[in-house]
């Protein structure tokens, strides 16, 4: 289920679509960084909050821009 939602967000965002084992791969390599440097959590949390609000900032002004100009 929270793989599905990843790769929709990947497609949707950034035009690639990854296999299932890569994600879940992916999920391994940041869960055992984690447990090694909990610190981390930290950083990862700051990035996740920048890139999903940078993302959201580009889908409203884009959607803006496209009932902008249909206007």
């Amino acid at each position: 289920m929270a793989e599905q939602k990843v790769e929709e967000l990947m497609k949707k965002y950034l035009g690639i679509s990854a296999p299932r084992i890569v994600i879940a791969v992916l999920m391994i390599v940041f869960g055992i960084l984690v447990i090694v440097f909990p610190a981390l959590i930290a950083i990862l949390i700051g990035i996740y909050l920048i890139i999903g609000g940078l993302l959201a900032l580009v889908d409203e002004l884009s959607k803006k821009k496209i009932a902008k100009t249909l206007s």
